[in-house]
């Protein structure tokens, strides 16, 4: 038998359960997410370097 106590959920951060197993439904993105994303994307499309961390973040969040 595992220790869930230990265990932290992805989608809420809280302990005792994982996420598979989470009864919250996951938190939609909010507008900063998608504010932030669409103002890369337009810097993108002008020809605008981004630095490394904005490239990086947009990488992990490309839907």
């Amino acid at each position: 038998m595992v220790k869930k106590s230990g265990i932290q959920c992805y989608n809420y951060k809280e302990f005792g359960h994982v996420s598979r197993e989470c009864q919250k439904p996951k938190r939609a993105k909010d507008a900063a997410y998608h504010r932030e994303n669409m103002l890369l994307c337009k810097q993108e499309e002008a020809g605008i370097q981004l630095n490394a961390e904005q490239a990086d973040w947009k990488d992990d969040t490309d839907d």
